[in-house]
């Protein structure tokens, strides 16, 4: 779906975002007011609560609606007093059962240190949130996804007078620039002002997540149905893994490489880890399951992140999927699995018997497999950063 997003946003691109003889397009989105003010910026997700979140400068507002300026910002004030009223109480009940579970020193710290900077910081943000009725809107004008993009990195760029060019100017300074505009990676939490919990289900995503970066939470990975706590290890242990999947090295690894034979239920595994998750006592939980597909000539790594819940079950916070063709060659991946000690025997016991070809074809899904868990990893981590570095950020999915 990115690469067709990509490939989608370059045609774009490509047929005339830059030149003059198209027709200007504007670079921002507009709410207008029942009330008479047109708000230029961009609109957040559609709020659970149905009132709609619109994001602007702070610096345009001032100079474009000066006469409305104090009475946005009045409001932006009662709001965010309002919103960390609502955080403290959290964080107070948050520690008081933490306290009374018996966890860990370090880890009650690190809560007491997260209440104090929620309660010390005072947001002075690029960026103000406004937030109105569904019945105060009268037109909301949205933009391309390409122009959106553009409007985003500009605002991270900080490039001046966003509101009144069009996106051909800022498209051509990017240009100037040598920048990629279509490929960067859009990072605004840090500009935004605090964001009020949604609900109950927002507050234990919330909390899942950071417990899961403070090293609060547990992480599974496995193959089928069979799941195995990674422990300290960030990495998919490949032989050890398939070495503890069964009676032995050779036959759970050819077991696994047949065509279904890593394949379980999905209620399988997905019980088993919230059995695991329960027994821990941990509020969040990862799982990453490695999916030999052998006769369709490819491996598949899924990971996802769940919130343990009240009852035992589990919640789906995020989640992701990777494939890879087995035949592609990765050399570096297969020497790393050639030079492992604990497949030394087995490669010596399959030369005895003859089955030189299923080792390199095991050998390849290995390295397949290799290469798509760090790229899982890559995604994930990019992830939890972005969804971690302030508890009062925006809901996740926003």
């Amino acid at each position: 779906m990115r690469l067709c997003l990509i490939a989608l946003l370059t045609c774009l691109a490509t047929m005339g975002v830059a030149t003059s003889q198209t027709k200007k397009s504007p670079a921002v989105e507009t709410l207008s007011l029942k009330s008479g003010e047109e708000l230029k910026g961009f609109r957040l997700a559609q709020t659970r609560n149905a009132t709609v979140l619109f994001v602007v400068q702070r610096s345009w507002l001032k100079k474009a609606l000066p006469a409305k300026f104090d009475l946005f910002a009045s409001k932006e004030s009662e709001r965010d007093k309002a919103i960390l009223g609502d955080y403290l109480k959290r964080m107070d009940l948050w520690m008081e059962k933490e306290q009374a579970a018996n966890k860990p020193r370090a880890w009650l710290d690190s809560l007491k240190s997260e209440r104090k900077l929620l309660e010390e910081s005072k947001p002075q943000t690029q960026l103000m949130v406004l937030e109105f009725k569904n019945s105060e809107v009268k037109k909301y004008t949205p933009l391309q996804p390409a122009f959106k993009q553009l409007l985003l990195v500009a605002l991270q760029q900080r490039l001046e007078n966003i509101e009144g060019r069009p996106a051909q100017e800022l498209d051509a300074e990017f240009r100037e620039a040598k920048m990629d505009w279509l490929r960067e990676k859009i990072s605004l939490a840090d500009r935004l002002p605090r964001f009020g919990v949604e609900n109950e289900t927002d507050w234990i995503k919330r909390k899942a997540l950071f417990a899961y970066s403070r090293e609060q939470g547990l992480h599974l990975q496995g193959s089928g149905e069979t799941l195995l706590d990674a422990g300290d290890n960030k990495k998919i242990d490949l032989m050890g893994l398939v070495q503890q999947l069964g009676k032995n090295a050779l036959g759970d690894l050819f077991k696994d490489l047949e065509p279904g034979g890593g394949r379980a239920a999905s209620s399988n595994w997905l019980q088993q880890a919230a059995k695991i998750a329960d027994e821990k006592k941990v509020d969040a939980v990862r799982v990453t399951r490695v999916l030999p597909e052998l006769s369709a000539g490819r491996m598949t790594v899924e990971d996802a992140i769940f919130a343990r819940l009240g009852n035992g079950s589990l919640l789906p916070i995020w989640s992701g999927k990777l494939s890879g063709d087995i035949a592609q060659p990765r050399p570096r991946a297969e020497a790393q699995i050639r030079s492992d000690p604990r497949l030394s025997e087995v490669l010596k016991q399959v030369e005895k018997l003859g089955l030189g070809s299923q080792m390199e074809q095991a050998i390849k899904a290995g390295a397949t497999t290799l290469e798509l868990q760090a790229q899982a990893e890559q995604a994930f981590s990019l992830f939890l950063s972005e969804n971690t570095r302030r508890l009062d950020g925006p809901p996740v999915g926003n």
